[in-house]
């Protein structure tokens, strides 16, 4: 049986140059968050309520920052604490979402795994994991209040 967490939250994915410095004092006081660093990207996933300070810094060509935003995903997480030696998980949850059409945005982290999909495809997303018989989705908490 697979359990998941639907969380109440929206979030808000930001894709950033690969050389720009996250403010880490800031950082420090988010409630919730996901930071990813590859040799082309920084990518950061918050909950939509946080408003980093590179928000307020004009977009635009001539040396001002470059920022994608990517508004308006809900996350299902996975609830349990996962074993590396654990294999299939992920796929079982997001093969039936691609069946039916309906993008995703997954995150890992050592204890488990997110499943991001857009808040407009979401009641979609929610009616096909019903449906599967090992699946069951539950109500979670607010990232907000787990603090």
């Amino acid at each position: 049986m697979i359990s998941l967490r639907i969380l109440p939250d929206l979030f808000t994915l930001y894709q950033l140059p690969r050389t720009f410095k996250l403010p880490m004092a800031q950082v420090a006081d988010w409630p919730w968050y996901t930071i990813s660093k590859t040799t082309s990207e920084l990518s950061v996933l918050l909950p939509a309520q946080v408003n980093p300070s590179w928000q307020q810094e004009e977009q635009g060509v001539d040396g001002a920052l470059q920022v994608k935003v990517e508004e308006n995903w809900r996350a299902l997480q996975v609830d349990a604490q996962m074993d590396f030696g654990l294999v299939g998980i992920l796929t079982a949850i997001i093969s039936p979402l691609r069946d039916h059409g309906i993008p995703v945005f997954c995150i890992s982290t050592f204890d488990t795994d997110y499943i991001l999909v857009k808040q407009d495809r979401l009641e979609n997303a929610l009616g096909v994991l019903a449906n599967e018989p090992k699946m069951v989705v539950k109500s979670g908490l607010s990232v907000l209040d787990e603090q």
